[in-house]
């Protein structure tokens, strides 16, 4: 079974704090539809598109990727983005980041992060899996939490690379 990444985006890969006050790319959609031969990304709002590909941390992208690749992790999105944006909106989030293909859902639309979390989990009967955010849930999830500090950073992807490991040791 592959191990999940539960994920939050802002405070982990949609830095709290930024700097990121670029005009807006008018010709971003077409130029991503152009590039993916994928027509669907003329489709999306041009706020969201610009908001992922100029206001996420690219190191963060980047960590997270190298994180899927080397244990075949798929991604649950956790983050309040599930509740704005459909599932069309997120797999192209997904897509730009080039993690398409790990991105498997959501948790279901409420709340307690915690809780829908633990639901998904149960219903999946996942025994492997990490939780990135920057909200502490260790409480919750004990040694399967990663809190971030604005950003998802080499420290945080050590982090989650060690508890893989643990799990998958324990595992075998």
């Amino acid at each position: 079974m592959h191990p999940v990444i539960f994920l939050d985006i802002d405070g982990v890969l949609h830095p709290l704090k930024t700097n990121n006050s670029s005009a807006l790319d008018y010709h971003l959609n077409q130029e991503l539809a152009k590039l993916y031969h994928d027509p669907e990304f003329l489709k999306l709002n041009i706020y969201f598109t610009n908001l992922v590909y100029y206001g996420f941390d690219q190191n963060a992208c980047s960590l997270l990727k190298k994180l899927v690749d080397e244990f075949d992790a798929r991604i649950v999105l956790t983050s309040s983005w599930r509740l704005i944006y459909s599932k069309h909106e997120l797999y192209y989030l997904f897509k730009i980041l080039h993690l398409e293909q790990a991105f498997i859902g959501t948790t279901r639309k409420s709340t307690p992060r915690f809780q829908v979390i633990q639901e998904y989990i149960d219903k999946h009967h996942i025994d492997s899996y990490i939780i990135i955010d920057d909200a502490d849930l260790q409480k919750y999830f004990e040694f399967h939490t990663i809190k971030t500090i604005n950003c998802f950073c080499d420290s945080d992807y050590l982090k989650a690379r060690n508890l893989l490991l643990l799990q998958h040791v324990k595992a075998h």
